[in-house]
């Protein structure tokens, strides 16, 4: 019991996903492989997809006593289809092993008001007691109440995209994370040679806004925020981050892409947005303005850099996007020093 207290305590001690899933795998392993020779958990979080649909992402696993964490993206058909039943039927699937000494598999949802908020697989040489699985099922339960608290406390209530706090938080451990990789010079070299691990950050504003709530009314500006949002989800990665910033501006953080990527996902957002057809209203367009994203960055400075080319934008036309850095080396903005507190070369 005290065994069981303690691991319940470091599953609820996070306030950061991934670090609640590892301890949630962790805690598996600690406990019912010991006595194993073979023990797998695997758990995936849920995206929610349009149609009731989910795209699952493996967040967590252990290679015998080593738990990793993650966000691997799994096609669908890559997956085992027990996982799916247990999703729809939010209840547990268990499947023999094919042959003797086999290993026993079963996946167990997540589901907080009926809804499913992740799935856990577990493997075993032979299958889980009673008595085991019922300290499992307490597990997950424990995990998916604290999950939705979490999930409550960084939320948009109105859009369901992440909120201002949880984006002060994200780029502080994203801009931590930079700098820690350029004091490294081995990693500086790698970095420098694979473009494609640079992160952007882009600023979104609704082009004329109040006008649409000035017409229409508040409660139909807000059936706009809540598209707008669904539109982003439809057109970026789970790995990317999306957030409200508050009003009509919304903040993206775009993970692990080249520059000429970066443009190329900004820019069919944009187009997806000037293309739906918005209840009502019809026609919507955003302006948006992006900067990369630095080592020894500030965040005062970056959102000052990523709001520089959007009212550049704004200024110029709107629906349109606008790269910070592009504008600065053609003069159109005035270039920004970047203080930092040290110096790599």
């Amino acid at each position: 019991m005290a065994q069981l207290i303690a691991h319940a305590a470091a599953i609820t001690r996070h306030r950061e996903h991934a670090l609640v899933n590892s301890a949630l795998v962790y805690s598996l392993v600690d406990l019912f492989a010991a006595d194993r020779k073979v023990f797998q958990a695997r758990l995936y979080t849920l995206n929610a997809l349009p149609g009731g649909k989910h795209e699952p992402t493996l967040s967590a696993w252990n290679e015998e006593r080593t738990v990793h964490c993650g966000e691997q993206e799994c096609a669908a058909d890559s997956l085992p289809p027990q996982l799916f039943e247990a999703l729809e039927s939010q209840a547990m699937v268990a499947v023999l092993p094919p042959r003797r000494g086999g290993a026993h598999r079963c996946w167990l949802p997540a589901i907080y008001d009926r809804v499913p908020l992740a799935c856990l697989e577990i493997q075993s040489q032979r299958p889980l007691t009673q008595r085991q699985m019922a300290a499992i099922g307490g597990i997950i339960a424990l995990y998916t109440n604290y999950l939705s608290l979490l999930n409550y406390s960084q939320v948009d209530t109105l859009t369901q995209l992440l909120n201002r706090k949880t984006f002060d938080d994200s780029l502080d451990k994203i801009l931590a994370s930079r700098e820690h990789a350029a004091r490294q010079p081995e990693d500086r070299e790698r970095r420098a040679e694979a473009g494609a691990s640079e992160d952007w950050l882009a600023v979104i504003d609704i082009d004329h806004f109040k006008q649409v709530n000035d017409r229409y009314g508040h409660l139909f500006g807000d059936e706009m925020l809540i598209l707008l949002a669904d539109t982003m989800r439809r057109s970026f990665r789970r790995r990317d981050k999306l957030f409200r910033f508050g009003g009509e501006e919304f903040v993206v953080i775009l993970r692990h892409a080249g520059e000429q990527r970066a443009l190329q996902v900004f820019e069919r957002f944009r187009q997806a947005v000037a293309s739906r057809e918005f209840p009502q209203l019809g026609k919507m367009t955003v302006s948006i303005g992006y900067t990369r994203i630095r080592a020894f960055d500030s965040p005062s400075n970056l959102i000052g850099r990523a709001d520089e080319a959007l009212y550049y934008a704004k200024r110029h036309g709107r629906d349109q996007l606008r790269c910070y850095e592009v504008l600065a080396e053609a003069g159109h903005v005035a270039e920004r020093v970047m203080n930092t507190e040290a110096e790599l070369f």
